[in-house]
Parts: C-alpha cells; structure tokens; sequence
C-alpha cells in the first residue's frame, strides 16, 4: 500500500521562523523540515538547512540530513576526549568506518559507548548544543521558505537518544538571542583574537591557576570561535566567559591581521577542480591559492606557506603521496597539515594518507554528493584550524 503523505510547507519573514516552527512542529509526524533562505539563493551551490523532528522532538540540525558522518563530526565538535588519548585512536578506526560507509548511525552511536568515547549523556548534550547552535544562526537568517519532507527513520530507536523537546529547544534559542544581545558590547564577534592585558592581568586578585587557566585560553592566538572549537563548548558559554574577562579589563579583543589570512592551498591537474575547489573554500572565508602544476608546487609553497595543502592523488608527472613526501623533507614546510583529495574511494588511499600523516577527502562524485563534501570540508578546515589550539580548560 502506498502511504500518501500531505505537502507541508510555509514560507516565513524576518524573525518569523521560531514562532513558524512552534506552530509546525507536529507531535504526529517524523521527517525533515527542509528550509532554503533569499539571502543564499544566489549561491551557485544550493543551500538547505535540516531540522530532523519526530513526534514534537528534535532529533538532528545541520546542513545535510543525518548519516553516520554527521554524527561523527558532532563528536568531534562537542566530545573533546574523542580527540585525546585512550579514545583518539578508536575514533580513528570509526572514522574509517565512516569514510568506507561501512557503519550504519544506530551501530555508531552503539560503538561510541562501546569503546568510551561518548556515553549517551554526553551524546545527548553533545546534539543538544548543536540544535541550539544551529537555532542561534538560522532563527536570524532572515525570510524564506520551508518544506516537510516525511523520513520514517526520525522516528528510530538510536534516535530516542538524542530527542529533545522542540519548544523547550526553540523557547531555550530565544533566550540565548537575549544572551548574545547582552554580551555583543564586550564580544561583538566570534572572530575578534583574545589577548592579555598585560598591567590589569599582573595586578588581578587571582590565583595562580586562575591566571594559569586565562594564559592558556589566549596564548594560541586564535579566535573566540576557533578557542571554542579546540574546547569543545558551547560558543555561547565560552564568548560569555570572554565578556566578563574583557568587562574587567583583563583581556583585551583585536581583529585578526587582514594582511595574513590563513591561506588554503590546493593542487590537482584539473582547471574544473580548482575552479570549484576555490569556489567552496572562499565561501567559507578562505583565501586560495590554486595549482596547477604539481611539479613546481614545493616553490610556491615556500613562497606562500599556506595553512593548509590539499593534494589529488594523481597528476601528471608526480603523484600526490610523492609530493607530500618531498614535502614532508623540507624542514620549513614539513608541518603543514597536508590533505589527500582524491576521487577514488580506495581504502588502499586512505591507509596510505594515514601513513604518510595526511587527511583524506573524497571529492564528490555528482551533484547529490556536493552538500555533504562541502559539510566535510568546513568541518575540516575547523578541525586543523583549531588543533594548534587549547584543548582543556
């Protein structure tokens, strides 16, 4: 029997969406609320935010709908011992797991618990700072429209786990709009870098492992949003703690240098790949640095010192793992995270980039696998970005 589902959709402006979606939100129906925004609808690549409810619940948020790789990389942004050893290495072989789609999300989210890398409460707050996360930006986003597309599998046990409340979710965004409003005078971005002030930090009544803890939020240099990512937290609660230090005058917030971004570089053969590679990268606020011509790559990489190097496998000349090899013996460049990006998904490729020290990244294959590479991508790019970075408070 074919079940006949009703089109479910509405449109919404403004500051309209929270209100939209506590009228919307059905206790009755499990699916997607699939929502696209005016101000994106210029991108050449389509945008779609996800909201995954089942029965009046929220169960997932992103930019893609749920998989085993969306879950994953929730981990890794709200679990930071999933980054820390005895788990890093387990993470590791779920990663591959993942990447070789050889593990369903119900028999991760088993495994996570299995191997002490999340347990259920953690995955439970872990989901429910991102929804929250995910609310903050996009109850903001401006007018749009949004469609109900009905998925049964909303409604699973292994998602039981990470159920929450859709109006205690959306009532609880709300607030923290009334929360970012009251700390924007002190953090007006999560771009700005905290630094010590240096006389009113020395004069502080404060312990030595307060002053302990301070130093080593700001000595990496890295952003509000970057200093969340490395901790794992909420960037509400940790743009919060960076207001009350700036109130008091011990920390000081300055703009990053525009003169030295963190520059991206990508080399592969294909003038099609570098074009959209460049495209996807900037989107996200990067500068790019393409090239073609991998056997004089190792010069322009010295001249440039980009942050991070993406690498195909196979260009003409010289292959990609050759190259991060030569690259790995230049004692000026050696530390640069280097990426293998590659069409073919060998497990073969991904033992070998693990042995030479490198990530991996598939390219997509068609227009359905744009979305989710470029979800990888960000959260790659977040990952290195933040790895130099404080990983304890």
């Amino acid at each position: 029997m074919t079940v006949m589902y009703e089109t479910r959709q509405f449109s919404f402006q403004g500051q309209e969406l929270s209100q939209k979606l506590l009228e919307n939100i059905s206790v009755n129906a499990s699916g997607y609320w699939k929502h696209q925004f005016d101000r994106l609808s210029a991108r050449e690549t389509a945008f779609n935010w996800y909201l995954g409810v089942s029965d009046g619940q929220i169960v997932h948020s992103g930019s893609t709908p749920w998989s085993s790789a969306v879950l994953l990389r929730l981990v890794q942004r709200y679990v930071p011992q999933a980054r820390q050893e005895p788990a890093k290495s387990s993470f590791t072989l779920l990663q591959k797991k993942v990447q070789d789609n050889a593990i369903a999300p119900a028999e991760l989210l088993k495994q996570l618990g299995q191997l002490g890398i999340a347990d259920e409460s953690q995955l439970k707050a872990a989901s429910r700072l991102k929804i929250l996360s995910d609310l903050d930006t996009y109850l903001l986003m401006g007018s749009g429209n949004a469609t109900f597309v009905p998925e049964v599998s909303m409604a699973s046990k292994s998602h039981q786990l990470l159920r929450a409340d859709a109006q205690v979710l959306i009532r609880g965004a709300l607030q923290r709009q009334v929360l970012w409003q009251q700390i924007k005078q002190q953090v007006p971005s999560l771009n700005l870098i905290p630094k010590l002030n240096g006389e009113a930090f020395a004069q502080a009544p404060l312990s030595a492992v307060q002053k302990q803890r301070i130093q080593v939020l700001v000595q990496s240099g890295k952003s509000i949003n970057h200093v969340a990512i490395g901790l794992g937290k909420d960037s509400l609660e940790v743009a919060t703690m960076f207001a009350r230090l700036v109130k008091t005058g011990l920390i000081e917030l300055s703009v990053p240098q525009k003169s030295s971004p963190s520059v991206i570089m990508i080399i592969d053969d294909s003038p099609l790949v570098l074009k959209q590679f460049q495209h996807w990268v900037t989107a996200l606020g990067y500068p790019v640095v393409a090239c073609q011509n991998a056997v004089a790559a190792l010069s322009t990489i010295s001249q440039v010192k980009p942050a991070t190097i993406f690498i195909d496998i196979n260009m003409p000349g010289i292959s990609g793992f050759e190259l991060a090899k030569q690259i790995r013996q230049q004692p000026e460049i050696a530390s640069i995270p280097l990426v293998i990006l590659t069409g073919e998904q060998k497990l073969s490729n991904k033992w070998r980039a693990q042995w030479s020290g490198c990530d991996f990244l598939t390219k997509p294959l068609s227009l359905g696998d744009i979305g989710e590479f470029q979800a990888q991508l960000q959260d790659l790019l977040q990952r290195l970005a933040a790895s130099s970075g404080p990983v304890a408070a």
